[in-house]
This record gives C-alpha cells, sequence and structure tokens, in this order.
C-alpha cells in the first residue's frame, strides 16, 4: 500500500492560507487591496488587540451582488481572470482568489455588501465545520467586511505574533503608505475605538508627508510630476531632501500600477540618485510610482505579491536615478546665494521645491531660442550644464561680484570654539588652523610620554589631517581614529553611570519636537519607560508627536536630537525582542557616538593628551563600542622592509 495520500479539505486551506495570511497585517492589505480594486474613495479600517480580536474594513465601492458573495470565498474564485493569458495585462490588486479563501480558513469573517446605489444588500457570516448564510439586509452602498478571533484554530500562529502595539503599528505604517501612493482615496484608521489616522481634506503628496512626517518636513519635499519617460511608462515621485533622512530603506516606498512593493532593485536606484548627498548608512524618504505595460511586469512570483519581475529593467532605473539626481540639482540650486536672480527658482518654503520636468529633447531645442529665463523660474538644467561643459563664467564674474558678494565686506567669519563635551574637556578657545591639511607638526620639544594600556613610551607627533592622532614609541608608529578612541571612553563612562543608576539628566533649552510613522510609534510605547530611566523625559504633543525636553548628558549639543531618536526607534524596531539591557546599550552607543569628537575636528596638543590618557583608564582600549579598531600600528620592521633598509637593526 502506498504512503502518499490527499489532504483533507480543511487541512489544505489552512497550509494554503499560511502561505498568504502571516500576521493581521497580511489580512489588512489584501482587504485593502479589494477596496482599491472595487474603486473606493473612502476607505475606514478598525483594528482591536492588534488585528488579533478584530479585523474590520468598510469602504464605498462598487459593492457585490448575492451570487457573488457566498462564490467570492471559494479557493481561486476571481473576477479579474478569464483566462491565462489575462496574467499578462493585469490592472488590478488582486488577481488569484486566495485572499479571502485564505482568511475565511483561519478566522471567523462576516461581509455586507450592497451595489452601487443600492440600499439593499446582504450579509453572509462564515465560521470553518458550518455552512454559510446569507440574509438581506439594508446597507449603503459598498462593502463591509469583519475578520474576528484571527489564527483561533492555529494557536501556534498566533504565539509568534509579538504585542498588540507592534501589530498595530505595522497596520498604521502599511495604511500611510498606502495613502501617499493613493491620493485620491481618503484613508481613517481606528485602534480599539479611537482615531488614529485621517487623512480627511488632506488631498496632495506635501499635505500627506506633514502629516505623516511632521510639518518641518513640508519644506523638503520634491515633487517630480508624472513624466512618460518611455513609451506608455510613467514615473511620478514625491522626494525628500537630502536634509531629512533615515538609517534603514524603510521609508523608501515603491508602487508599481498602484501596487505596493518591496524591491531593493528600485531602492538602489533610488539611493544611487542620492548619490554623494547622503553619508554611509543612511536612506532617503522617498515614494516613486511607477506605471508600467502589464505585459512587462510579473507580479505572480510572491505569495503575498510583495515583489514583482520588470523587464526591461535598465530604462526603469536610468529614468529614477536622472530624474532623483536632477530633481536634487534643481532643488539645490535655489538655496545657493551666488546663483542669478533669472537662475534661482521662486521662494516657495510653505509648499516645498516643485522640480518641473519637461521633454529633454524640447529641452535642448529651446536652448538657443531661450538664452535667458524670466525671473523666479528655473534654469534649464541643459543650459546650465552647457554653460559649465564650455567653461563659461556661471553667474558672469560681473554680476557675481555686484550682486552676490556685495553684502560680504570682505568681512572673514569668526573663529568657533571646539565644540567638546564638559564632562572630558574645559572649554578654550580653538587656534586658526592652516588652511591645508598636511600634518601640523610641532615646533617644541616632543610631549611627555603616556601610558595607554599596553603600549609603552607613546609620545604625541601631530594630527593628521583633522581626523587622526599620529604617536610613536620605540616600536613604531601609531596611527589613531581620534573619534572611536573618544567613542570608547565616553560609552564606558556612561555605561559605568547607567550601572550604577547615577544617570544624569540635562534639560534642554529649546525642547525639541519628533514625529513618528505609526510603526515606529508602537516601538516607542514599548521603550517609554526605559528611555526615562535612562535620563529622556518625552511628553505626549499631539497625533504621533513628541517633545524632548532633556536628554542624558552628553547629548544635549546634538544638532539633531529628533534624528538620534528616530534612529534609536528604528534600531530597537530591528530586534525581536525590546530588553532593558538592549535598549541600554543602543542609548549608551548613540550617546557615546553623537557626544564623541568627529573625523575633521582640530585639536590642539593638550587635548590629543587628555584623550590619548584617558583611554589609559577604559577596559577595552583597541575597539570603539561598533567594534571600529581605535590603533593602526606600523612597526619599525615594517618601515624598513618598505624603504627596502634591509633588517631592522634593533629587535
Amino acid at each position: 500500500m502506498g504512503v502518499i495520500k490527499l489532504l483533507d479539505a480543511q487541512t489544505a486551506d489552512k497550509i494554503a492560507a499560511g502561505e498568504v495570511i502571516e500576521r493581521p497585517l497580511s489580512v489588512v492589505k489584501e482587504l485593502l487591496e479589494n477596496s482599491i480594486d472595487a474603486g473606493a474613495t473612502f476607505i475606514e479600517i478598525e483594528i482591536k488587540d492588534g488585528g488579533v480580536g478584530l479585523i474590520a474594513v468598510r469602504d464605498n465601492g462598487c459593492g457585490m451582488a448575492k451570487d457573488d458573495l457566498e462564490l467570492a470565498f471559494t479557493r481561486h474564485a476571481t473576477s479579474k481572470l478569464n483566462q491565462i493569458s489575462d496574467l499578462n495585462k493585469l490592472s488590478s490588486l488582486g488577481f488569484r482568489g486566495e485572499a479571502l479563501a485564505s482568511i475565511a480558513a483561519v478566522s471567523q469573517v462576516e461581509m455586507t455588501s450592497a451595489l452601487k446605489g443600492s440600499s439593499i444588500g446582504h450579509k453572509i457570516s462564515l465560521t470553518i465545520g458550518s455552512m454559510p448564510v446569507i440574509t438581506e439586509v439594508a446597507a449603503s452602498s459598498g462593502t463591509n467586511i469583519e475578520v474576528k478571533n484571527l489564527f483561533y484554530n492555529i494557536p501556534a500562529r498566533r504565539k509568534f505574533l509579538k504585542s498588540a502595539s507592534y501589530e498595530s503599528g505595522l497596520i498604521g505604517e502599511l495604511i500611510s503608505k498606502y495613502a501617499l501612493g493613493h491620493l485620491n482615496i481618503r484613508f481613517r484608521l481606528i485602534n480599539n475605538r479611537q482615531v488614529v489616522l485621517d487623512t480627511a481634506k488632506m488631498n496632495t503628496a506635501e499635505e500627506r508627508l506633514s502629516y505623516f512626517y511632521g510639518s518641518e518636513v513640508q519644506k523638503h519635499v520634491i515633487t517630480v510630476p508624472k513624466v512618460e519617460f518611455a513609451p506608455q511608462k510613467f514615473l511620478q515621485m514625491y522626494l525628500l531632501r537630502e536634509t531629512v533622512s533615515r538609517n534603514n530603506r524603510s521609508q523608501e516606498i515603491f508602487f508599481v500600477n498602484g501596487r505596493l512593493i518591496k524591491s531593493t532593485a528600485l531602492s538602489l536606484s533610488l539611493e544611487q540618485g542620492y548619490h554623494t548627498l547622503l553619508a554611509k548608512g543612511r536612506f532617503p524618504i522617498g515614494v516613486v510610482i511607477l506605471d508600467l505595460p502589464g505585459e512587462q511586469i510579473d507580479v505572480n512570483i510572491h505569495p503575498s505579491k510583495l515583489e514583482i519581475k520588470i523587464n526591461d529593467f535598465e530604462k526603469v532605473k536610468q529614468a529614477i536615478v536622472e530624474y532623483t539626481s536632477d530633481a536634487l540639482w534643481q532643488a539645490s540650486i535655489s538655496k545657493n546665494a551666488f546663483l542669478l536672480d533669472d537662475y534661482r527658482p521662486a521662494d516657495d518654503s510653505k509648499s516645498g521645491y516643485v522640480a518641473s520636468f519637461k521633454d529633454k529633447q524640447d529641452s535642448e531645442k529651446n536652448i538657443e531660442d531661450k538664452p535667458s529665463l524670466a525671473k523666479g523660474e528655473y534654469a534649464s538644467l541643459t543650459e546650465i550644464k552647457q554653460k559649465i561643459l564650455n567653461k563659461e563664467e556661471f553667474p558672469p564674474k560681473e554680476a557675481s561680484e555686484d550682486k552676490a558678494f556685495a553684502q560680504i565686506n570682505n568681512e572673514k567669519p569668526a573663529e568657533k570654539p571646539l565644540d567638546l563635551p564638559k564632562t572630558l574637556f574645559k572649554p578654550q578657545e580653538v587656534q586658526a588652523k592652516a588652511k591645508s591639511e598636511q600634518v601640523a607638526t610641532f615646533k617644541k620639544e616632543p610631549p611627555k610620554a603616556v601610558q595607554v594600556k599596553d603600549v609603552e613610551g607613546l609620545t604625541l607627533l601631530a594630527q593628521l589631517n583633522n581626523s587622526f592622532i599620529l604617536a610613536q614609541n620605540k616600536e613604531g608608529l601609531y596611527i589613531i581614529d581620534q573619534h572611536t578612541l573618544h567613542e570608547r571612553i565616553l560609552y564606558e563612562k556612561f555605561m559605568q553611570a547607567a550601572d550604577e543608576k547615577q544617570i544624569v539628566s540635562e534639560s534642554l533649552l529649546i525642547p525639541v519636537t519628533f514625529n513618528l510613522t505609526p510603526k515606529q510609534e508602537s516601538i516607542f510605547i514599548q521603550c517609554i519607560i526605559y528611555l526615562r530611566d535612562l535620563g529622556f523625559v518625552i511628553e505626549e504633543f499631539g497625533d504621533r508627536s513628541y517633545l524632548l525636553r532633556a536628554v542624558p548628558q552628553g547629548l544635549a549639543g546634538n544638532e539633531d536630537l529628533a534624528q538620534l531618536i528616530i534612529d534609536l526607534i528604528e534600531d530597537l524596531g530591528a530586534e525581536k525582542n525590546i530588553t532593558i539591557s538592549r535598549l541600554k546599550e543602543a542609548v549608551i552607543n548613540q550617546a557615546a557616538c553623537k557626544a564623541a569628537v568627529k573625523a575633521r575636528q582640530p585639536l590642539d596638543e593638550k587635548e590629543m593628551l587628555e584623550l590619548l590618557s584617558q583611554l589609559n583608564l577604559v577596559a577595552n582600549a583597541h575597539t570603539c563600542p561598533h567594534g571600529r579598531p581605535i590603533f593602526y600600528k606600523i612597526s619599525m620592521k615594517e618601515l624598513y622592509n618598505i624603504f627596502k633598509r634591509g633588517a631592522y637593526p634593533y629587535d
């Protein structure tokens, strides 16, 4: 007798559901996309207990007839495909007929739907093991589906879910992203009977970006209007300038034919457009909307339709890179005071920068007929670049001297004192440094030797390019990274204070506001008590908005405390379990890194000696908290070999 047998229908349905329904977020995504396919202009999502207790999605779309209700929950029943060739020309978000059947296999479902313009609808109730019940009810146009007790019959799946606040945050994040990609739809999210998100009367990308990321970002928004970059291929983008960034790719948002997707290839294309503008480890915030012919994409490669394949991707990549870099360049010239008024865009700080792009060929044809631009308009990129290529003065020398430098009066800016943490250095004036970045040596006798852990007789030589400390002993040359060195000192100092519960909060002269996305807020709520114990004083300041009043001592001098908090939350979001020890480690890492002296920061002899002597007191003098080396030694033996001087005679 054979060992292979057919699974029963219920087991097969549960296994199939496991591929599509991973967590409450998966249910919301499938139902949300069904509402968009139905042509809804208003979608309301209500959840309880992180979506496990209840997920209700209500829309004003086209609705469903009675005959379609029961069939809709049959596996592979769909209104969007008639034959295999239809897969090559999809215009809808759902098409496989798996979502409703999968949801019904792991929950208790009720759906009420009425056709457009009708006041009478029908309601269907489904529970595993019982026959569907359909009744006639009074209903408004559209569909209302309620999913209750998710995974009630698969307790193992429930066990792997995170906290209710975290699951709610994921759902809020998803809805906020769809709200940015579908500006014609109003989205409202209700969590445990409280409205936490509503895009009513927000019909522009600038308004919605400000709503989700904070009003201060509005002046940083760059709009790339819809453009046909190839036949039947369209691109539209809403970007934030390089001054607003994140420490991961979570806010790089991509829509292809209305579908929210994840794509490493598209992310790399967007990041290439920001090339040289963002520091290593920083990522842009942007919404990229692509409309491509259906036959040139394949959306059937992922159970949740999160990934797609794009034919002739190189053209798509090129368009994203070029339009992103051009838009950022256009925005950046608006802040350059040396540009003539004719080449400077109008000040539109309230609504953000709007980069207008016409067909490039038309622009090039009109260059000769349009030698200058009307005041307040954007200069043609091609025109400005052509002037540079022809080595023309831009702006003309006479104009730049008369207009741009008239107010400078040849005054040199005052030297700023060195901004070192008070916990280590006393304030002192820093002498002007040489403009060149050559190695500056001391004219007086070498300073007294210092002891640094197991390195004996170390004497200071110089600072290299305002970034590295050079020192020597009889064994060779030591190159010391001043940032990682100071970071290690501060890390161990802060860690000792935390262990001894001697953390001191430092009040901010001007409180700092910061806005969080729904997902970030869910992580933040889990950590808020721990953050208070570590020296942060934070108050609620509105809808997903908070006020930072005090920080651990040593952080107050940081230039961007709001970004520091957001980066900290994003780092913690990657953790499977957030504990007080992990949070303490993350906060102290951030504090040490941000408060430490930076590369390209000039130090005088006394400051460098102070750093070296402090390093002798730490437990680990060889690496920073992130594992980067502090010292690099070049032995005398190596130097003799490099310069071919034979064997080093003093071994």
